[in-house]
Protein backbone atom coordinates (compact mmCIF):
# COMPACT_ATOMS: atom_id res chain seq x y z
CA UNK A 1 0.00 0.00 0.00
CA UNK A 2 3.07 2.54 0.87
CA UNK A 3 4.44 1.87 -2.41
CA UNK A 4 1.17 2.40 -4.21
CA UNK A 5 1.04 5.77 -2.49
CA UNK A 6 4.57 6.60 -3.30
CA UNK A 7 3.73 5.69 -6.88
CA UNK A 8 0.75 7.75 -7.21
CA UNK A 9 2.56 11.00 -5.91
CA UNK A 10 4.91 10.63 -8.91
CA UNK A 11 4.92 12.72 -11.79
CA UNK A 12 6.88 12.31 -14.98
CA UNK A 13 9.19 15.39 -14.23
CA UNK A 14 11.52 16.60 -11.31
CA UNK A 15 9.82 20.19 -11.56
CA UNK A 16 7.42 21.95 -14.23
CA UNK A 17 6.70 25.74 -14.73
CA UNK A 18 4.25 27.99 -13.06
CA UNK A 19 0.82 28.36 -13.80
CA UNK A 20 1.33 31.84 -15.27
CA UNK A 21 4.16 30.13 -17.44
CA UNK A 22 2.28 26.95 -18.47
CA UNK A 23 -0.88 29.23 -19.87
CA UNK A 24 1.78 31.18 -21.89
CA UNK A 25 2.52 28.48 -23.95
CA UNK A 26 -1.22 26.98 -24.31
CA UNK A 27 -0.91 28.18 -28.06
CA UNK A 28 2.32 25.79 -28.84
CA UNK A 29 1.86 22.49 -30.85
CA UNK A 30 2.04 20.90 -27.56
CA UNK A 31 -1.23 22.41 -26.43
CA UNK A 32 -4.46 19.98 -26.78
CA UNK A 33 -6.17 22.14 -28.64
CA UNK A 34 -3.92 22.37 -31.87
CA UNK A 35 -5.17 21.67 -34.79
CA UNK A 36 -4.53 18.55 -36.84
CA UNK A 37 -2.23 20.42 -39.45
CA UNK A 38 0.08 21.75 -36.93
CA UNK A 39 0.00 18.73 -34.81
CA UNK A 40 1.36 17.06 -38.37
CA UNK A 41 3.68 19.53 -38.79
CA UNK A 42 5.38 18.83 -35.32
CA UNK A 43 5.41 15.48 -35.65
CA UNK A 44 7.42 15.55 -39.17
CA UNK A 45 10.09 18.03 -37.65
CA UNK A 46 10.18 14.93 -35.20
CA UNK A 47 11.05 12.73 -38.07
CA UNK A 48 13.24 15.22 -39.35
CA UNK A 49 15.22 15.19 -36.00
CA UNK A 50 15.25 11.39 -36.23
CA UNK A 51 16.95 11.60 -39.92
CA UNK A 52 19.61 14.44 -38.61
CA UNK A 53 20.74 11.96 -36.02
CA UNK A 54 21.21 9.27 -39.07
CA UNK A 55 23.22 11.96 -40.87
CA UNK A 56 25.13 12.09 -38.16
CA UNK A 57 25.85 8.82 -37.36
CA UNK A 58 26.56 8.16 -40.49
CA UNK A 59 29.20 10.58 -40.69
CA UNK A 60 30.85 9.23 -38.10
CA UNK A 61 30.89 5.79 -39.66
CA UNK A 62 28.22 4.22 -37.03
CA UNK A 63 26.27 1.73 -39.22
CA UNK A 64 23.94 0.56 -36.42
CA UNK A 65 22.91 3.52 -34.94
CA UNK A 66 21.74 4.91 -38.41
CA UNK A 67 20.14 2.29 -38.81
CA UNK A 68 18.16 2.55 -35.48
CA UNK A 69 17.16 6.17 -36.46
CA UNK A 70 15.97 5.72 -39.83
CA UNK A 71 14.15 3.12 -38.93
CA UNK A 72 12.97 4.93 -35.68
CA UNK A 73 11.85 7.40 -38.34
CA UNK A 74 9.79 5.40 -40.02
CA UNK A 75 7.95 4.21 -37.40
CA UNK A 76 6.93 7.48 -36.91
CA UNK A 77 5.72 8.29 -40.07
CA UNK A 78 3.85 4.94 -40.03
CA UNK A 79 2.09 6.50 -37.02
CA UNK A 80 3.64 4.14 -34.52
CA UNK A 81 4.58 5.82 -30.47
CA UNK A 82 7.96 6.39 -29.92
CA UNK A 83 9.61 4.47 -27.27
CA UNK A 84 13.55 5.46 -27.64
CA UNK A 85 16.37 4.23 -29.15
CA UNK A 86 18.37 3.59 -26.09
CA UNK A 87 16.84 -0.05 -25.10
CA UNK A 88 17.09 -3.19 -26.79
CA UNK A 89 14.13 -4.90 -25.87
CA UNK A 90 11.98 -2.03 -27.24
CA UNK A 91 9.25 -3.69 -29.58
CA UNK A 92 9.20 -1.65 -32.98
CA UNK A 93 5.42 -3.43 -33.35
CA UNK A 94 2.74 -2.81 -30.08
CA UNK A 95 0.62 -5.03 -32.09
CA UNK A 96 2.55 -8.03 -32.04
CA UNK A 97 3.89 -7.58 -28.41
CA UNK A 98 1.85 -8.20 -25.26
CA UNK A 99 3.82 -9.34 -22.75
CA UNK A 100 2.09 -11.36 -19.54
CA UNK A 101 0.34 -8.95 -17.37
CA UNK A 102 1.59 -5.96 -19.79
CA UNK A 103 -1.04 -3.28 -21.05
CA UNK A 104 -2.82 -4.34 -24.91
CA UNK A 105 -1.80 -2.08 -27.94
CA UNK A 106 -5.11 -0.25 -28.12
CA UNK A 107 -4.45 1.10 -24.20
CA UNK A 108 -0.66 1.68 -25.19
CA UNK A 109 -2.02 4.23 -27.58
CA UNK A 110 -4.45 5.93 -25.48
CA UNK A 111 -1.81 6.46 -22.88
CA UNK A 112 0.76 7.91 -25.58
CA UNK A 113 -2.16 10.02 -26.98
CA UNK A 114 -2.58 11.62 -23.60
CA UNK A 115 1.23 11.92 -23.45
CA UNK A 116 1.32 14.01 -26.46
CA UNK A 117 -1.81 16.44 -25.70
CA UNK A 118 -0.38 17.35 -22.01
CA UNK A 119 3.80 17.71 -22.47
CA UNK A 120 3.61 20.97 -21.76
CA UNK A 121 2.53 19.90 -18.05
CA UNK A 122 3.34 18.04 -15.42
CA UNK A 123 1.69 14.48 -15.75
CA UNK A 124 1.29 12.49 -12.80
CA UNK A 125 1.55 8.24 -13.23
CA UNK A 126 -1.91 8.16 -11.69
CA UNK A 127 -3.49 9.96 -14.18
CA UNK A 128 -2.16 8.05 -16.70
CA UNK A 129 -3.41 5.25 -14.50
CA UNK A 130 -6.57 6.23 -14.49
CA UNK A 131 -6.85 5.79 -17.87
CA UNK A 132 -6.85 2.33 -17.44
CA UNK A 133 -8.66 1.64 -14.31
CA UNK A 134 -5.77 0.49 -12.53
CA UNK A 135 -3.29 1.34 -9.83
CA UNK A 136 -0.45 3.41 -10.38
CA UNK A 137 1.96 0.59 -9.44
CA UNK A 138 0.30 -1.74 -11.53
CA UNK A 139 0.65 0.39 -14.04
CA UNK A 140 4.33 0.62 -13.85
CA UNK A 141 4.72 -2.80 -14.16
CA UNK A 142 2.83 -3.12 -17.07
CA UNK A 143 4.06 -0.46 -18.83
CA UNK A 144 7.56 -1.11 -19.00
CA UNK A 145 6.42 -4.95 -19.32
CA UNK A 146 4.62 -4.04 -22.46
CA UNK A 147 7.63 -1.57 -23.53
CA UNK A 148 10.57 -2.24 -22.02
CA UNK A 149 11.19 0.84 -21.00
CA UNK A 150 9.62 2.52 -17.89
CA UNK A 151 6.66 5.24 -18.04
CA UNK A 152 9.06 7.69 -16.58
CA UNK A 153 12.01 7.38 -19.29
CA UNK A 154 9.17 7.09 -22.07
CA UNK A 155 7.91 10.35 -20.93
CA UNK A 156 11.45 11.84 -20.57
CA UNK A 157 12.50 10.58 -24.29
CA UNK A 158 9.19 12.20 -25.45
CA UNK A 159 9.67 15.13 -23.97
CA UNK A 160 13.50 15.31 -25.60
CA UNK A 161 12.18 14.11 -28.86
CA UNK A 162 9.35 16.88 -29.39
CA UNK A 163 11.89 19.91 -28.14
CA UNK A 164 14.41 18.47 -30.83
CA UNK A 165 12.15 19.02 -33.85
CA UNK A 166 10.90 22.43 -32.31
CA UNK A 167 15.17 23.27 -32.20
CA UNK A 168 15.77 21.70 -35.79
CA UNK A 169 12.40 23.75 -37.70
CA UNK A 170 11.94 26.28 -35.94
CA UNK A 171 14.46 29.63 -34.69
CA UNK A 172 12.85 29.48 -30.70
CA UNK A 173 14.98 29.92 -27.93
CA UNK A 174 16.34 27.14 -25.81
CA UNK A 175 14.28 28.40 -23.09
CA UNK A 176 10.86 28.94 -25.09
CA UNK A 177 11.20 24.92 -26.26
CA UNK A 178 12.23 24.43 -22.74
CA UNK A 179 9.05 25.31 -21.11
CA UNK A 180 6.39 24.32 -24.00
CA UNK A 181 7.77 20.92 -23.34
CA UNK A 182 7.26 20.51 -19.46
CA UNK A 183 10.55 21.56 -18.71
CA UNK A 184 10.63 24.21 -15.42
CA UNK A 185 13.28 26.01 -17.02
CA UNK A 186 16.21 25.79 -19.29
CA UNK A 187 18.93 24.21 -16.89
CA UNK A 188 16.40 21.39 -16.20
CA UNK A 189 16.12 20.81 -19.76
CA UNK A 190 19.53 20.52 -20.18
CA UNK A 191 19.71 17.94 -17.77
CA UNK A 192 17.71 16.16 -18.86
CA UNK A 193 18.51 16.83 -22.53
CA UNK A 194 22.74 15.51 -21.69
CA UNK A 195 21.40 12.55 -19.70
CA UNK A 196 19.47 11.30 -22.62
CA UNK A 197 21.04 12.58 -25.67
CA UNK A 198 24.93 12.67 -24.48
CA UNK A 199 24.91 16.09 -25.55
CA UNK A 200 23.73 19.62 -24.28
CA UNK A 201 21.01 20.86 -26.38
CA UNK A 202 23.19 23.82 -27.61
CA UNK A 203 25.69 21.78 -29.09
CA UNK A 204 23.25 19.52 -30.37
CA UNK A 205 20.99 22.27 -32.18
CA UNK A 206 24.72 23.27 -34.11
CA UNK A 207 25.80 20.16 -35.10
CA UNK A 208 22.69 18.57 -36.44
CA UNK A 209 21.98 22.16 -38.58
CA UNK A 210 24.95 21.62 -39.70
CA UNK A 211 24.28 18.12 -41.07
CA UNK A 212 20.98 19.33 -42.35
CA UNK A 213 22.15 22.50 -44.20
CA UNK A 214 23.32 19.66 -46.95
CA UNK A 215 19.36 19.10 -47.12
CA UNK A 216 17.75 22.28 -48.53
CA UNK A 217 14.41 23.01 -47.04
CA UNK A 218 13.87 20.73 -44.64
CA UNK A 219 15.21 23.04 -42.05
CA UNK A 220 13.01 25.91 -41.25
CA UNK A 221 15.20 27.33 -38.36
CA UNK A 222 17.06 30.97 -38.82
CA UNK A 223 20.24 30.93 -40.70
CA UNK A 224 22.46 32.65 -37.71
CA UNK A 225 21.37 30.10 -35.58
CA UNK A 226 20.09 32.42 -32.98
CA UNK A 227 19.29 30.72 -29.83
Amino acid sequence: MKNDENAQRATFDYHTANEGERNAYKGTPLSPDTPLHETLTLELSVVAAQLAEAACKARDGDREATRAHIAHAVALLRGQASLGLSDARVPSNLETHIARGGIPAWQMRRVFAHVDANLYRRIPIRELARLLGISASHFCRAFKSTSGVSPRYYVQRRRIEVAQGLMLTTSESLSSIAVGCGMSDQAHFTRSFHRIVGETPHIWRRTRLGALKKWPGLVCVSDDGRE
